[in-house]
């Protein structure tokens, strides 16, 4: 149908209104389905209102990106709390956690903060762990943190004493010698925080180490017990090892210890010549577990000729480590050893060293030594047969023995009351007649309390030696304090050749003198220290507060000698000085023992209980305890107590007071300083004598001056002073023929007065057979102060030598043939300056330039001139 056009217009109008409106009504239904759902969905989350999140794992907080070690026990806590401008009545929602990028658990919580505790299994090792919270308003919050878990306790394999694999137990393993380092490393990531090992060697012995904060290695010495073969004990170790986080891993095995080398010897530096009959040897024998036994003998090389007057009659033999129960702490690896041995004649001996382990292996060793006969005829040496010398009762003694070496031409026995010193008996064995061996057995009588026993015997020198020993006739007990197996303290007195007038001397060595004992001078070397025709000091008894070595020259002067000193205002009657190297604090006492001739006495006017001992101390002399202990008509002996050693003058009784300018023989007389014998050089040698080189005149310049002129006007107190050598050292103690040796000796002045010295080099070759006088240096030396001296000198003999500074040795040097010749002066010379000197274009100016040089510094003794 057709429809006018009219109506077709009204009809498009309607159509329009009508889409209009549908558009409207579907934009009211679109407009309120959104804001339908806006609403039902809630309030709009908002980037900035994320809730807080903070972590802590084991009680220790972790940021975001950190790193936490842990142990086998592992809580993780979140604290979480609603942001505090989230729209109000917002809550939290869900806590989750998740491990290396997977979900491992989570919580729902609610409120605006909670706190939650998680327990996850983390794996050995690092792990990544997330922690995220989440609210109601969808806001999301998360923490990323890395945990590193220790699960697994420490390895450790060993070095030492064997070795182990990593990463598997300790198996049992052996050592070789009982002192053992346990050595390991621990593998382990985290800190170690110790390492304990147990060690038990059976029956409750053993041993526990701790080491804290080892790191990765350790190292503990120790000792183990041997095992033998039948193993009824070894070393059983218990080993634990705990990390920081108390991973504990523990270890045992055990440890088998073997005897894995033969003992082994070692001695110390002897003579393999001497003239002497009594010689030392020492050593120590030594075994990586134990020293089971040893012996030292002294036997004649090749069994010589019983035929023979010069075969030994006995063999020596010394046992050094006796066999005991072992004992792994007894420290039995090393025996040190000092014996003595007499060579009953000449030719070589040797000492045999016998040393057995604990297992059964022996090594023996041998050293060869030779005793020849000096060129001059020695003195004799008196031997006591101590087995066959006994108490027969509380009256009589029999002595046997026999004197030895050179020739005797006399020999007697004299016994005396200790207490008192009067002689008990008196024996003349032999006389007269020269002998190379006097044996002696004889009966002589007792004191009724401790009786001096004295064999003296004169050699064709005309020097008696004795031989002292004491006996308790209430004990019956022989040998007294006098045990002659220990020989220290050695004791040497050497009788000085003195020119001057009314003066005799000697010089004293002690060696390893013990503190608290008393050292008796000269105890078994001679009868006396020194004497003249009227004055002798017989005796020095020394108590000593400490440990050391001792030296001294003694001079004794009568009337008549330049060095007599005393008290002011009376004549003394004799004079005893004693310069020494002893400090006043090493001294604890001094006993003297002297005599003098009756008539000597008498033509002086004075009776022999007039006579005191004084003492020269601090300027001062000072009277002595002085007590008459025996008198005959040919002597009187004198007992004397001083508190130290000094210079002492024999006066008559009330004579005392300072030190004065006047001091001397005669009452205000000055006649001369004393001369300290002690710096003079001296020449010669045992059984030859010694010589004392000439003084110049006054004798001022050779000995300790200063003596009464230490200051002050006559009638003050004057100091002393008091030198001696105390050290001499060799800067080489190789060299060849020529070549140069310097010696520095170094003189302390003890006193309280400067003093000048004059100290002498000698040279000794192969143990006192040959000794040449080198040099001598005069050196003023302050009081209470040190002085060095050097001297230079050469040898021109191979061999052993020794150098003696005033009787202070150092050495030995040992020369070596090969070197001398003319180029041998420029040993002190460095070397490449020679070298470069001689190699020149000029090189003879040079040459003729250095021999003047080393003449003028050299000169015609080897020594630097002034």
């Amino acid at each position: 149908m057709i429809l006018s056009g009219d109506r077709l217009s009204s009809g498009s109008t309607n159509l329009e209104s009508m889409n209009r409106l549908s558009v409207s009504l579907l934009a009211v239904i679109v407009v309120g389905s959104v804001l339908g759902g806006v609403a039902a969905a809630g309030p709009l989350a908002s980037s900035d209102a994320e809730p807080s999140v903070s972590v802590t794992v084991n009680s220790e907080s972790v940021d975001d990106g950190g790193r936490v070690e842990v142990g086998p026990d592992l809580d993780i806590t979140v604290s979480a709390a609603v942001d505090e401008s989230a729209t109000d009545g917002t809550a939290l929602s869900e806590i989750v956690v998740r491990v290396e990028g997977e979900f491992r658990t989570n919580v729902d919580v609610d409120g605006t903060s909670a706190e939650e505790t998680f327990t996850p299994d983390l794996d050995d090792g690092n792990s990544t762990v997330r922690v995220i919270v989440t609210d109601e308003a969808g806001n999301v919050n998360s923490t990323r943190f890395t945990v590193d878990r220790d699960e697994t306790p420490p390895w450790v394999f060993l070095h030492s004493p064997y070795r182990t694999r990593p990463y598997y137990g300790i198996s049992d393993g052996r050592a070789n010698g009982s002192a053992v380092t346990l050595e390991g490393t621990i593998i382990e990531d985290s800190a170690v925080e110790k390492v304990r090992v147990t060690h038990d060697y059976g029956n409750g012995e053993g041993d526990t180490y701790v080491r804290r904060d080892v790191g990765h290695n350790f190292s503990i010495p120790m000792d183990l017990g041997y095992t033998r073969s039948n193993r009824t004990e070894t070393n059983y170790f218990v080993l634990t090892a705990v990390d920081e986080f108390d991973n504990v891993r523990r270890y045992t095995f055990e440890i088998d210890v073997g005897d894995g080398a033969a003992p082994t010897v070692s001695p110390e530096h002897y003579a393999d010549e001497t003239t002497e009959g009594w010689v030392y040897f020492a050593g120590t024998v030594s075994d990586d577990v134990w020293v089971e036994e040893a012996t030292v003998r002294l036997r004649p090389v090749g069994g010589w000729d019983s035929n023979r007057s010069e075969a030994p009659r006995v063999v020596n033999r010394e046992q050094i480590a006796s066999p005991r129960s072992y004992d792994y702490r007894g420290g039995r690896r090393s025996v040190s050893f000092n014996e003595s041995f007499f060579m009953d004649g000449y030719g070589t001996y040797e000492f045999v060293v016998t040393v057995t382990d604990i297992a059964n292996r022996t090594t023996t060793r041998t050293y060869e030594i030779t005793r020849t006969k000096d060129e001059v005829d020695p003195r004799p040496e008196v031997v006591l047969d101590r087995d066959r010398t006994v108490a027969l009762d509380r009256e009589t003694l029999f002595v046997s023995g026999a004197s030895l070496e050179g020739t005797t031409q006399r020999l007697v026995i004299e016994t005396r009351d200790a207490a008192t010193g009067e002689t008990v008996d008196y024996e003349r064995v032999h006389d007269d007649e020269y002998t190379d061996r006097v044996d002696f057995s004889r009966e002589v009588g007792l004191g009724s309390g401790l009786t001096e026993v004295i064999v003296r015997a004169t050699g064709s020198d005309g020097v008696e030696v004795a031989e002292r020993f004491y006996v308790n006739a209430t004990s019956l007990e022989v040998f007294v304090g006098n045990d002659m197996s220990d020989p220290w303290p050695a004791v040497a007195v050497t009788s000085l050749t003195d020119e001057r007038p009314g003066t005799a001397s000697s010089a004293v060595t002690v060696r390893r003198a013990r503190g608290g004992e008393t050292v008796s001078v000269p105890g078994h070397t001679g009868d006396l220290v020194a004497g003249t025709a009227n004055v002798t000091l017989e005796r020095l008894d020394v108590a000593l507060a400490t440990d050391g070595n001792a030296t001294a020259t003694v001079a004794v002067s009568e009337r008549g000698a330049d060095t007599l000193r005393g008290p002011p205002g009376v004549e003394a009657a004799g004079t005893v000085r004693i310069q020494h190297s002893v400090s006043g604090d090493r001294v604890d006492g001094v006993t003297l023992w002297a005599s003098i001739d009756p008539a000597y006495l008498a033509n002086a006017g004075l009776a022999a209980e007039e006579l005191t001992l004084y003492r020269l101390s601090d300027g001062r002399w000072n009277a002595l305890e002085t007590s008459v202990v025996n008198e005959t008509r040919e002597t009187v002996r004198y007992r004397v107590e001083s508190p130290g050693l000094s210079v002492f003058a024999f006066a008559r009784s009330g004579a005392s007071g300072p030190a004065t300018a006047g001091d001397g023989a005669g009452a205000g007389t000055l006649v001369g300083r004393p001369t300290d014998l002690s710096a003079m050089t001296v020449t010669g040698g045992p059984g030859g004598g010694w010589t004392v080189d000439s003084l110049p005149a006054g004798g001022a310049d050779n000995g300790t001056s200063g003596e009464g002129s230490s200051g002050g006007s006559a009638g003050e107190p004057a100091g002393e002073a008091q030198i001696f050598v105390s050290n001499v050292t060799l800067n080489r103690t190789q060299v060849a023929v020529n070549e140069s040796v310097t010696v520095t000796a170094t003189l302390a002045n003890a006193g309280d007065a400067d003093g000048s010295y004059v100290a002498g080099l000698a040279a000794i070759h192969e143990v006192d057979r040959n000794r040449t006088s080198v040099a001598t240096r005069a050196v003023q030396v302050p009081a209470g102060g040190q002085e060095t001296v050097e001297f230079r000198t050469a040898f021109a003999e191979s061999g052993n030598h020794t150098v003696s500074v005033n009787g202070t040795r150092a050495g030995p040097v040992v020369v070596s043939g090969g070197g001398g010749g003319f180029l041998s002066i420029f040993s002190f010379i460095p070397v490449r300056l020679v070298g470069l000197a001689l190699g020149g274009l000029f090189g003879l100016g040079v040459v003729l330039t250095l021999v003047r040089f080393v003449v003028r510094r050299v000169g015609g003794s080897g020594e630097t001139g002034g």
